[in-house]
């Protein structure tokens, strides 16, 4: 692996205005499906209270992530069980979800389905709209794992917005080094024009949706 692989810099990128254009677009066209869908997913989940009790909790799980290197509310639907996160939060200080999605016990019944098909991550959609994040980029990270990053000079998190996806994401499987992905992802757009960027991201997202059809997650 050579290091030019790596982005070493902190230069920030700035978002071209067709990526920007094209977020705000899909995003504004996405919201108005997704609001029914929240009402199905709250019955859903109501439901699945009044069966099991140990799967109350709010419907959003909130924390606060970063954007390049700006904070935001990060929200998801919850997919653990609200004791699980108490517990997480009262031994750490901070929830680290990650982990908490290898064990199947952590999860809802419901919340194990909206994972495998990510429908939890619907409402980041508006993030998008807000400007907080964009469809293709590395993935938020929480204040902990990010502030570490930042001090052994890594910079992938800070330089370029969030995503929903990237290609991180559409390479599950098969590539598993995250950062030289993110990396790769930060210097195509430093390098290439407004329509390359675009382009690039609609593959990334066409990508996506078969990941997603298939019911892998992301």
């Amino acid at each position: 692996m050579k290091n030019s692989d790596f982005e070493i810099t902190d230069k920030i990128v700035r978002i071209p205005f067709l990526k920007r254009f094209f977020d705000i677009l899909l995003s504004a066209i996405l919201i108005l499906p997704i609001l029914p869908i929240t009402l199905i997913i709250f019955i859903v989940y109501k439901s699945e209270g009044l069966i099991k009790p140990a799967s109350r909790g709010p419907l959003f799980y909130t924390e606060t992530r970063v954007s390049q290197g700006r904070p935001f509310k990060f929200r998801k639907f919850r997919i653990f069980k609200q004791a699980v996160l108490d517990e997480v939060l009262k031994n750490d200080g901070f929830i680290h979800t990650k982990p908490l999605e290898n064990k199947q016990d952590n999860l809802t019944y419901t919340g194990g389905f909206l994972k495998k098909f990510y429908l939890d991550e619907l409402p980041q959609i508006f993030s998008v709209f807000w400007g907080e994040m964009s469809f293709v980029g590395p993935r938020p990270w929480n204040l902990v794992d990010y502030k570490d990053e930042i001090e052994r000079g890594v910079y992938r998190k800070k330089v370029i917005k969030a995503g929903i996806t990237g290609l991180v994401q559409v390479s599950k499987g098969f590539h598993k080094n995250d950062l030289l992905l993110d990396n790769q992802y930060i210097k195509f757009c430093r390098h290439n024009p407004n329509w390359k960027i675009l382009l690039f991201d609609f593959k990334i997202l066409g990508k996506s949706i078969i990941v997603l059809l298939k019911g892998q997650g992301l």
